[in-house]
């Protein structure tokens, strides 16, 4: 049974699901973002070993964190099984980032491997440049 207030997502706030470590460090690195992109649309880190968002921040019901990460998780380990068998030349994977019509994704794994930050921003609002150094920079 579906019930509509159990997919109520809290809106313009930075949500920490759990109060484990992972999860305050994740909120930490979202408030930076926030703090150099107050524009953002989606921002989440995820947790690829468990498939957990550990924070995330949306401003509308329509981007859900929770359908999106599952799939960045798969395109994520189809790349880096890409980059281990050798399909094209290069090092590790650093960061993917997609440009649509009028919105900049960009998805970058952290240091530790097992987990990844997405962000996503319209491109009247920032440039692929600055969107880069702001996620490496506040998840490094």
């Amino acid at each position: 049974m579906n019930f509509p207030f159990f997919n109520r997502l809290q809106l313009k706030k930075i949500v920490v699901p759990t109060a484990s470590e992972p999860s305050r460090e994740a909120e930490k690195m979202l408030q930076g973002i926030l703090a150099e992109l107050p524009e953002l649309l989606l921002g989440y880190i995820v947790d690829t070993q468990v498939a957990n968002v550990l924070a995330f921040y949306t401003v509308s019901n329509s981007y859900n964190p929770n359908q999106l990460s599952l799939r960045n998780t798969k395109l994520l380990r189809t790349m880096q099984e890409g980059v281990a068998a050798k399909a094209w030349i290069g090092g590790p994977l650093t960061d993917v980032s997609i440009i649509l019509e009028d919105q900049l994704h960009h998805l970058r794994p952290l240091k530790e491997g097992g987990q990844y930050c997405f962000v996503a921003v319209r491109l009247v609002d920032a440039n692929l440049g600055i969107v880069k150094e702001v996620v490496r920079r506040c998840t490094s």
